[in-house]
């Protein structure tokens, strides 16, 4: 049988392996969102690059009726693009909320029962190494039959 010490330490190297993991997943989550964020502006300022060289492109009397049209769209556009904004992000905010809270009562879960598992492995090894005990001193106790 292992000893308390080894499984202990098993134990604890496995905790700090999940520990690693978890610290690497919120990385990578951080870093993906970052790119695709990026990738999106890139994509949005090209789009914005390509108007204003089709505008550019258009006669005199058609440039400001453009422009005025343009100033005009792009202001409907962004007030609906922040209306928008505003309630998506409230919404992932208490839709992300929700889901980290559940999250996170599984993990406490989790980690009170692996808490109560080594509070049993404690237990148990303690019973063995007394019935150990006992059993020496049993044997030490018993004298040979003579024949």
């Amino acid at each position: 049988m292992q000893s308390l010490s080894q499984d202990l330490a098993r134990l604890s190297a496995q905790a700090k392996q999940a520990e690693d993991r978890v610290a690497k997943a919120k990385s990578e989550t951080k870093e993906r969102l970052e790119a695709q964020r990026d990738e999106a502006h890139r994509e949005a300022e090209a789009a914005l690059d390509q108007v204003k060289q089709d505008i550019s492109r258009a006669s005199e009397g058609t440039k400001t009726s453009a422009q005025q049209l343009r100033a005009k769209v792009d202001s409907d556009m962004q007030r609906m693009k922040d209306d928008a904004s505003a309630r998506k992000a409230k919404f992932e905010a208490w839709q992300a909320n929700n889901y980290a809270n559940d999250k996170a009562a599984d993990a406490q879960a989790a980690i009170s029962y692996a808490i109560v598992a080594v509070k049993m492995a404690e237990v148990a090894t303690l019973d063995a190494i007394e019935a150990r005990g006992r059993a020496e001193i049993k044997s030490d106790q018993v004298q040979p039959v003579q024949a």
